[in-house]
């Protein structure tokens, strides 16, 4: 009883309140976000947070598994990727003589799910899931191992509450063909891949019952299925587990089927419990090097630690071949492209707490330099100009079109236009080398970075008759004020960018004369192009007036009409057919002719790089000198309430 009794206390979970997030019951408009919100994930694969043994028949939202890397278009003619999920490991079906004991989620009475942050881990207790012949107590544990990321792993116990029936649970393995070719499906192995990325996928997969410490053998039902039947008695205890290996090949030439057995094997070996200790102590690990602990206010230390726990879940310091996405592995919304969210708002995270992980993402973009290359060029601008959204191979992957809220055509400017995307990522490679003095990163990939974003810098800005190099026709943070000229942010890390080129480029000639040798020699650097980049640096506009040490956003920002926010105040709304102006929102054409920008665009810090002082305008969550101190409500307000486009903050006045 000693391994039922480990079990159990695996299944318990952790009862502290501040590292748990539970849910309770069946809320169909809900579902979809619960299962991103307890998602768990490895940085190699992610499962959402999907029941198991309550399912039903059928549910709101099909299972997804995601693994990272995993791009593919629709068609041979279509050049964008997108996500694919994979299959679903976690199919659990529990029948009694008159059919499946759950036929829809919300049947069963009690059902608590509940993320165990601290250990990386999801779980869940239904009570009372009963028919009158029977009664159970089931309580579920899965994850996806931080310690071996190709492994994943579900625990299921049932405790017999009262009655003497026949009972059969079926383990399978769900959507086989949900976004993925197949080339064989055995009993303990699947092989699958895409169709026209030229990847691979394998998952090998066992499972085992025991009833009161026994084990009882399966009948096979095909692929990837298996059914164990018996009768059940009062104070019965039932343990399944079921692992997973998971491996991904960038090859269609490389058999993904041999070292997903090799890695189930291993886990097997471990066993539940050794893989279970393994993912815990990497789980410790991690939040050693990451926790942040707030006194006095319960409410933010929740918040905080779920937010850290979502990071360190999704970054894989093994495979440079990848990124985080803009829902990381949580739900495939944006195709699982990755966007300048990343550099700006993820990295200085992991630079500070996991730099191994900072490392590998960066070197993403050294792996993509080559789409980076490829766009500049076919828009007819040298260097790097990085995909606003990128998937595997750093090609461009924003739509040109999509379909909005109200069924019209709408098209997409922002893979041409969203440019500041090249010095974000300069930007990011330079904080990592200040922080962790990894030269060899700055000398094998980071400098050409540096340089190749720095020379796209330079032959965009374009000399005018003012006497000014003027960057026209973009888009900055302000996704609502399109096809600009001199926006501020992108002005200003342009000319950032290329000052740091020049700093690297005399930092190699000075300290590493052989490697500068050889990349100046490379990329066809010579002291006149050097030159150029300094005048461009030197006189690209930015907006700022000295007199007040205000930024106008872009030319003629200033020059926009204002906009009563009073229009769009929140005010309580009482009695039947009361309408509440909370409900009243901007849209996106208000927004583009009026002095408003989304909260993502309103802020300012200040970094000090050397003698320089470089005001960013991007992301602040406090309301700085530039925004009406009358209108400061506007930031506050749920997140949720608001239809602007923008999942971070409602719009606000900008001056």
């Amino acid at each position: 009883m000693t391994a039922l009794k480990t079990m159990a206390a695996i299944l318990a979970g952790t009862k502290d309140p501040e590292w748990i997030f539970a849910v309770d019951g069946f809320e169909p408009m809900m579902e979809s976000s619960v299962e991103s919100r307890f998602a768990i994930s490895n940085g190699f694969l992610g499962v959402r947070g999907v029941r198991s043994t309550t399912r039903g028949e059928r549910w709101v939202v099909p299972a997804r598994t995601y693994v990272a890397g995993l791009f593919d278009s629709t068609s041979v003619k279509q050049a964008k990727q997108a996500l694919v999920p994979a299959v679903d490991w976690l199919g659990i079906l529990i029948a009694v003589p008159g059919g499946p004991l759950v036929r829809h989620p919300g049947d069963v009475p009690l059902h608590r799910m509940t993320l165990d942050m601290k250990r990386g881990a999801l779980l869940s207790e239904s009570s009372h899931l009963s028919t009158p012949d029977i009664g159970l107590c089931v309580r579920t544990l899965r994850l996806v191992s931080m310690s071996e990321r190709a492994v994943g792993l579900q625990l299921i116990q049932l405790e017999v509450e009262h009655g003497e029936v026949a009972v059969t649970f079926e383990a399978s393995v769900e959507g086989t063909s949900l976004g993925l070719a197949t080339d064989r499906l055995n009993q303990d192995l699947g092989l699958w891949h895409t169709r026209y990325s030229g990847k691979r996928l394998a998952l090998a997969t066992n499972s085992s019952l025991q009833i009161d410490g026994q084990i009882v053998e399966p009948i096979s039902l095909g692929p990837l299925k298996w059914s164990w039947s018996w009768k059940t008695r009062p104070g019965q205890v039932v343990s399944f587990e079921r692992f997973v290996a998971i491996v991904r090949s960038d090859s269609l030439e490389l058999d993904a089927g041999p070292p997903a057995r090799e890695k189930l094997g291993l886990a097997k070996r471990a066993g539940w419990h050794g893989v279970v200790s393994a993912h815990e102590a990497a789980w410790t690990s991690r939040w050693q090097c990451s926790d942040v602990t707030i006194a006095g206010d319960a409410d933010a230390q929740h918040a905080l630690r779920f937010a850290v726990y979502h990071l360190n879940g999704a970054a894989n310091p093994a495979d440079e071949r990848v990124s985080i996405g803009a829902r990381a592995l949580t739900g495939d919304d944006y195709h699982g492209h990755v966007f300048w969210d990343t550099e700006i708002f993820l990295l200085p995270f992991y630079i500070l707490t996991w730099p191994e992980a900072a490392r590998t993402l960066l070197m993403y973009r050294f792996h993509t330099l080559a789409g980076a290359r490829a766009k500049a060029a076919g828009m007819g601008w040298r260097g790097a100009l990085y995909a606003w959204e990128s998937a595997g191979t750093g090609a461009e992957m924003t739509p040109e079109q999509v379909i909005g809220p109200d069924r019209k055509v709408v098209t997409v400017l922002c893979g041409r236009q969203e440019q500041h995307i090249s010095a974000d990522v300069a930007y990011a490679v330079w904080q990592y080398w200040h922080a962790t003095g990894d030269d060899d990163f700055l000398l094998q990939a980071g400098a050409e970075i540096l340089l190749e974003t720095g020379r796209f810098w330079a032959s965009r800005a374009g000399l005018e008759a003012d006497g000014h190099c003027h960057i026209r026709g973009v888009i900055g943070p302000d996704e609502y004020h399109e096809d600009i000229d001199d926006n501020a942010y992108t002005n200003v890390m342009a000319r950032w960018n290329i000052r740091r080129a020049l700093d690297v480029a005399a930092l190699l000639r000075d300290r590493w004369p052989a490697r500068w040798k050889v990349l100046a020699s490379q990329l066809g650097l010579v002291e006149s192009e050097l030159e150029q980049w300094l005048n461009v640096a030197e006189t690209t506009k930015t907006g700022l007036n000295p007199k007040t040490g205000m930024f106008e956003q872009f030319s003629g920002y200033f020059d926009l009409e204002d906009i009563d926010l009073e229009n769009y105040r929140p005010v309580r709304a009482h009695g039947r057919g009361a309408r509440a102006r909370a409900d009243a929102t901007l849209t996106g054409r208000e927004t583009g002719r009026c002095r408003c920008a989304p909260g993502i665009a309103a802020g300012r810090i200040r970094g000090r790089f050397g003698s320089e002082e470089l005001p960013l305008l991007f992301v602040s969550l406090q309301p700085w000198e530039f925004v009406e101190p009358c209108h400061a409500w506007a930031r506050c307000r749920p997140i949720g309430r608001y239809r602007n486009g923008t999942a971070l903050l409602p719009p606000s006045v900008g001056h």
